[in-house]
């Protein structure tokens, strides 16, 4: 039986709330956590319902917006700010302080409608949309055909010796969270098609900085490809490990930034184009780089 109709059969719970506790991390079968609603659940399996986290409040959040209308929001993410609520969030959701944002500016309206459309990481920061009204949920369509055109600045341990180049290939999405890997390599039965192009921005002597753009959106990809070539993200805590490079520059967080975001507007069909410079904590690295060169 899928997971969440197990959750829902067994345990009173509605389809929703399931879902809400498997995004928190707070199911846990034969004791291990599983995310995935359709993981399939053995009959005499030990299925475990954990404690639900209540969301950090998000009042006092300040939200950088870049466009807004009535059907959509484009915004940029600071890094540190999670998509979704997970079991080790400390602070609030995109959506939730942007639902906070439309409450103080359209105090007129009493329930606002917020779309989550894409992600991003955790810790990546950058440009993002979301649609207030359900006829602006259309411009999820392109991020499905992949229409979406956009590129990030990330910075890379070591020197990358191509001015650019291209990765591409299958990667499999794992349902069980241990601490480390979420995805990985797979073969075309098993994954999903990823592809991924850079080129070389700047190097310095024991980094590079690079302009990517995704031609997919596959959960982890740049992270997973770039580590994939011994060049992997500097600061990132999964697949960097791996593809560590000693004298690579240590960075809190993963250095990756959404630069650049370009799509229609779900119902008007208007081209809109997005550009977002380097956040102050990776332009103050990239600074401390340059002079080491």
């Amino acid at each position: 039986m899928r997971l969440d109709i197990y959750l829902v059969n067994h345990f009173n719970l509605t389809r929703k709330q399931a879902k809400r506790l498997l995004d928190q991390g707070k199911i846990k079968v034969e004791g291990r956590k599983v995310v995935i609603a359709s993981w399939e659940v053995e009959r005499k399996a030990k299925v475990e319902v954990l404690k639900e986290v209540t969301p950090p409040k998000a009042d006092g959040y300040y939200l950088k917006v870049l466009l807004e209308d009535k059907d959509i929001l484009v915004v940029e993410k600071e890094a540190g700010i999670p998509c979704e609520t997970s079991s080790i969030s400390t602070v609030p959701t995109m959506v939730a302080i942007i639902n906070e944002y439309l409450k103080r500016s359209a105090s007129h309206i009493k329930h606002h409608y917020v779309g989550l459309i894409h992600r991003l990481d955790r810790d990546t920061s950058g440009i993002m949309v979301y649609s207030k009204t359900k006829e602006g949920n259309k411009v999820a369509d392109q991020f499905k055909r992949h229409t979406i055109k956009r590129k990030y600045f990330v910075l890379v341990a070591g020197q990358v010796s191509d001015e650019q180049g291209k990765i591409e290939g299958f990667i499999e999405k794992s349902p069980l969270l241990k601490g480390g890997q979420k995805v990985k390599t797979a073969t075309p039965e098993a994954g999903r098609f990823a592809s991924t192009e850079f080129r070389v921005l700047e190097r310095y002597p024991h980094a590079t900085l690079l302009e990517v753009k995704i031609n997919t959106g596959r959960t982890h990809q740049i992270r997973l490809h770039l580590g994939s070539i011994g060049h992997p993200v500097v600061g990132d805590k999964i697949y960097g490990k791996k593809g560590a490079i000693n004298c690579a520059p240590t960075f809190p967080r993963q250095a990756l930034h959404a630069c650049y975001l370009k799509f229609h507007h779900p119902l008007t069909g208007e081209p809109l184009e997005f550009v977002s410079e380097l956040p102050k904590d990776m332009r103050k690295l990239v600074d401390r780089l340059r002079l080491s060169v």
